[in-house]
């Protein structure tokens, strides 16, 4: 757990707009995918199916994120295995 929480605030977004949210990983792309949308505007998939890059309000994008599932809120540009496969359209 001290491993998370270490990995967690060195990885925190440094723009508040644009997050990299990671949903349980046993969630599969399309329920990760319908969660982020609630939260924010999709921008592109992450590394593994159930990360989520989202763009959004800096107010309240990661609350947001939260409240819809996502288990951790990350910096995508930070976070190696949140590198996008590619933007969505």
């Amino acid at each position: 757990m001290g491993l998370i929480a270490a990995v967690s605030v060195n990885a925190a977004p440094r723009d508040p707009s644009r997050v990299a949210a990671v949903f349980p990983p046993w969630w599969d792309a399309g329920r990760s995918l319908g969660a982020g949308g609630t939260a924010g505007q999709i921008a592109a998939v992450g590394g593994a199916p159930f990360i989520v890059i989202l763009r959004g309000d800096p107010v309240d994008l990661a609350r947001r994120a939260r409240a819809s599932g996502a288990l951790l809120i990350l910096d995508p540009d930070l976070a190696g295995v949140c590198a996008p496969k590619g933007a969505l359209s």
